[in-house]
């Protein structure tokens, strides 16, 4: 079996939401951003690092146009990844940041759009699709022998590696290791779970301490995220774990059943129906708060008013188009705007970006949506909270 080699001295890692915060900070103009889907599969995973390598020559291009000296030199940080090995474990989407010589990179389980921003700050917008709509979710799958957390989206799952977490009941509870065949069944007022092995039984209180112990070790990993988390596991477990869980976004629907010897595409099958339903329903509700907004003035569509609410903090919640850009300038201090019929420079931002970034700072929600399914023909619109 392959193994998984390491990337030298950069570390190609999945995206979280804290690195959102990271970016948004930004760097020492300019700022390279470049998107490029992936491939898992072989042989299409081989044509990845040489589509790469072109969007590398249009960063330098771009450099050079805006009157960059030594261009070729500033982007040669983006070419030393031609060489890593990580092309061949690829997801669907990758992400790279360049800036001052720095390089940051991820993988992503879905694909974006292919492209080369080089700006004041990071082009982040397929970044806040990616996190904030109705694309992510987690499965925490959880048995007696195994704890397992995946990471998925409309095109699959993986697992992700977990920290701090327990491998088992046996382990949260400093038990021996031994067989366990598990039954549940009512005593006491509560429940008993017996095991085959050395005559003990585990309570109520017993499960909830592993379950206590499974969400504190999840905090770290999840604590800036709002994409829905499924429990996959045996029936009886559901409540037990909802009584012990702290994360904000744990759906009510689970998967019951035992997943310990499941793959992600297994886990994908099982979930993506409970999470598609659950991202529709959502998506829905904040169309409508949006059209039940406009009348008393609490939404609009118009670029200018949307921005100079961002910087506010008025923004509850934004709507962006997929696919649309606006090319200018935004006062992140006032939130005027200065709209250009294409990028004159790297002062130049996408505004519908810009925006988003702005709201998304401030704690609004953002979703970034086909046209089709905007609540506007306006490539923003966005809902007040005054």
């Amino acid at each position: 079996m392959a193994t998984r080699p390491t990337t030298g001295a950069l570390e190609i890692r999945p995206f979280r939401a804290e690195d959102l915060t990271g970016l948004l900070r930004g760097g020492t103009p300019p700022c390279v951003s470049i998107y490029l889907t992936t491939h898992r599969k072989h042989p299409e995973w081989t044509h990845d690092p040489v589509r790469f390598r072109g969007l590398v020559s249009e960063a330098e291009a771009i450099l050079a146009k805006q009157g960059q000296r030594e261009a070729k030199e500033a982007v040669e940080p983006l070419r030393a990844l031609l060489d890593q090995p990580f092309w061949e474990f690829s997801l669907e989407g990758f992400a790279v940041f360049l800036s001052g010589g720095s390089v940051t990179a991820y993988r992503l389980p879905m694909p974006v759009p292919e492209c080369v921003v080089v700006a004041d700050t990071f082009h982040t917008k397929p970044l806040l699709r990616f996190l904030r709509t109705n694309w992510r979710y987690f499965v925490l799958s959880v048995s007696q022998n195994g704890v397992s957390l995946y990471e998925g989206s409309s095109f699959g799952a993986g697992e992700v590696e977990l920290r701090g977490v327990p491998a088992s009941l046996q382990d949260a509870l400093g038990l021996p290791v031994h067989d366990r065949i598990v039954t549940a069944h009512g005593h006491s007022g509560g429940h008993v779970f017996h095991g085959r092995g050395p005559g003990r039984e585990e309570t109520k209180e017993e499960l909830l301490k592993f379950f206590r112990t499974i969400d504190r070790g999840l905090r770290d990993l999840l604590r800036d995220e709002h994409a829905p988390l499924l429990l996959a596991s045996v029936g009886y477990y559901h409540p037990l774990y909802r009584e012990a869980n702290t994360y904000p976004h744990l759906l009510a629907a689970g998967i019951d059943g035992n997943f310990e010897r499941s793959n992600g595409e297994q886990i994908h099958a099982a979930a993506w129906p409970i999470v598609e339903r659950h991202f529709a329903e959502e998506t829905e509700r904040w169309v409508e708060r949006y059209r039940e907004s406009v009348g008393p003035g609490l939404g609009s569509d118009r670029l200018e008013e949307v921005a100079a609410a961002a910087v506010r903090g008025r923004v509850r919640c934004v709507f962006a188009a997929e696919g649309t850009t606006v090319w200018g300038v935004l006062d992140r201090e006032t939130g005027g705007i200065t709209i250009h019929p294409r990028q004159l420079n790297e002062r130049d931002g996408d505004l519908i970006d810009d925006v988003c970034e702005e709201a998304y700072r401030r704690g609004a929600e953002v979703f970034v949506l086909p046209p089709d399914r905007m609540p506007t023909d306006q490539p923003i619109a966005a809902i007040y909270r005054f």
